[in-house]
């Protein structure tokens, strides 16, 4: 299960920045990559807490805490609630079986980790492709919902929620597929004052493998 946590890695999170109604799609796509290394740059300057909570099969998993910085450009994660309690050596079939189950399943979640990674950092490319296609339209928190499919491979789809005032998603969500099963995540954005807008809540379930894993982004500090 461990392998899941690979997720802690997205919550990063690639702000997107949009026009309200129907932008140009070349301007909408550099303004995009723009704000996003700006972002980027502003969010290396902080620390914060990651909590990821796995939930596998009903059952929740010990949730795990870590501390978050850059070093020389780089993330910095550190655990600070206690590692999972280690198990002594065990021999036979069925542990043999048992160990093999979770080598797949481990490599499956590294799958899942990838793919979600690539939804949470489109490209420039990615975005004026959604805007060209992309359908806007009002909702009643006063937001727009821009909705697009075939986002980043067939038969999957994006929609942000673009508070019209600031050009920025307050949430976001996709619907694609992982070896033929349905993955759903939906994201939840906010904003540091005076600093980075950051992904507070990431949700990511695959009922097929009764998957769900909920990342939390709190405690966001200015490095001394």
């Amino acid at each position: 299960m461990k392998t899941v946590l690979m997720v802690a890695g997205l919550a990063i999170g690639a702000a997107t920045a949009v026009q309200a109604q129907g932008p140009n799609p070349g301007l909408a796509a550099d303004a995009y990559a723009t704000h996003a290394k700006q972002n980027a740059e502003l969010m290396q300057k902080y620390t914060w807490k990651m909590r990821v909570q796995l939930t596998y099969k009903g059952e929740d998993k010990p949730a795990q805490l870590y501390q978050m910085n850059y070093a020389n450009g780089q993330l910095q994660k550190t655990l600070l609630s206690a590692p999972p309690a280690e198990t002594g050596r065990k021999h036979g079939i069925k542990h043999r079986i048992k160990e093999k189950k979770l080598d797949e399943f481990k490599a499956w979640a590294a799958q899942l980790t990838d793919l979600v990674k690539r939804y949470m950092a489109p490209t420039p490319g990615n975005m004026m492709d959604f805007y060209s296609r992309a359908t806007f339209s009002p909702v009643p928190s006063g937001n727009v919902r821009a909705t697009d499919t075939g986002f980043m491979q067939p038969g999957d789809e994006a929609t942000y929620w673009i508070d019209p005032a600031t050009k920025q998603p307050v949430r976001y969500a996709f619907t694609t597929s992982l070896q033929g099963d349905p993955v759903n995540c939906t994201v939840q954005f906010a904003q540091v004052p005076g600093g980075p807008q950051y992904a507070s809540t990431i949700s990511i379930s695959v009922p097929a493998k009764e998957v769900v894993a909920t990342i939390t982004n709190f405690n966001y500090q200015l490095n001394q």
